[in-house]
C-alpha cells in the first residue's frame, strides 16, 4: 500500500495527510519557514539580481536558484514583510533592500512589518539575542520553547535581522523617524588660546539696582544714562 504524500501548512511545514485536513492556526501570525537557509540564500540574491515586475515561482526558481517544497514558503514571507505587495510586485521596500546604503534600513522595516506582534512587544527586537526572541515568541505563540515551530519563526526573523541590527538609530529614528547616526561621545569643548580643550574662563556680573520712588520720569533717564556710560558702554 503506497503511503500517503505529506501536505504542508503555509508556513511550509510538512504534516501527514489525512481524510480531513485540519490546518494549524499559531496566534500572532508570525511567518516562518522550515528552510531558513533557502530564504537567506534568496535574500542574499535579490541586491545582485534584477528587479522582476511580478515576483513569480518561475523568477524564485530560474533567477534565484530556488525551487521545491523549500521554496513555496519564499513569496508568502517577502509579502507578508512588505518586499512584495499582494499581486507579487517588488516594492519600493524591495528596492531599497537592493541598495548597499539603504538594505539595513529596509531589512528593519521588514521585520516590524512581517513581525508586527514581537515589536508590539520588544520596540528594539531587532537587537535582541536569541534567548529574548525565543521568550516573546513563546509568549505570543503559545508554543512550548522545545516546538520545533518556535525555531523556525526564530530563524526566519533572524534572517532579516542579520541586516537590521547594522542599522543605528537616534531617539527619533526609534518612533518612526528616519535613522540617522548615533554618537557615541559628546562634541569636545571649543579650546582656549592656550590649547586646552574646555578651559575657556567666562565671568558673569550681576548688578541689582534700587530705584528711588519719584513721579520725575527725568530722575530715572538719568540714573540709566550713566549705567549706560559708566557699565554697559
Amino acid at each position: 500500500m503506497a503511503s500517503e504524500a505529506p501536505t504542508a501548512d503555509e508556513g511550509g511545514v510538512a504534516h501527514p495527510s489525512t481524510e480531513k485536513t485540519v490546518r494549524r492556526k499559531i496566534p500572532g501570525g508570525l511567518p516562518y519557514t522550515s528552510s531558513p537557509g533557502v530564504l537567506r540564500r534568496v535574500l542574499e540574491k535579490i541586491p545582485t539580481s534584477e528587479k522582476p515586475s511580478i515576483f513569480t515561482s518561475d523568477f524564485l526558481g530560474t533567477v534565484m536558484g530556488t525551487t521545491g517544497g523549500a521554496a513555496r514558503p519564499i513569496i508568502p514571507i517577502l509579502k507578508a514583510t512588505g518586499l512584495l505587495n499582494q499581486t507579487g510586485a517588488p516594492t519600493e521596500l524591495y528596492a531599497q533592500f537592493q541598495t548597499d546604503t539603504g538594505r539595513a534600513a529596509a531589512a528593519l522595516q521588514a521585520l516590524r512589518n512581517g513581525f508586527g506582534e514581537i515589536f508590539r512587544r520588544n520596540q528594539y527586537a531587532h537587537r535582541a539575542d536569541e534567548p529574548a526572541l525565543v521568550d516573546v515568541i513563546v509568549a505570543i505563540t503559545g508554543l512550548p520553547k522545545k516546538e520545533g515551530i518556535v525555531r523556525y519563526i526564530l530563524t526566519t526573523f533572524q534572517s532579516f535581522q542579520d541586516y537590521a541590527k547594522q542599522v543605528r538609530e537616534d531617539a527619533n529614528a526609534e518612533e518612526g523617524g528616519d535613522a540617522s547616526p548615533a554618537y557615541d561621545t559628546p562634541p569636545t569643548p571649543p579650546a582656549d588660546q592656550n590649547g586646552t580643550p574646555g578651559s575657556r574662563l567666562q565671568l558673569a556680573y550681576n548688578i541689582n539696582v534700587v530705584l528711588p520712588e519719584t513721579t520725575n520720569v527725568e530722575v530715572y533717564n538719568a540714573i540709566f544714562r550713566s549705567l549706560k556710560a559708566n557699565l554697559l558702554g
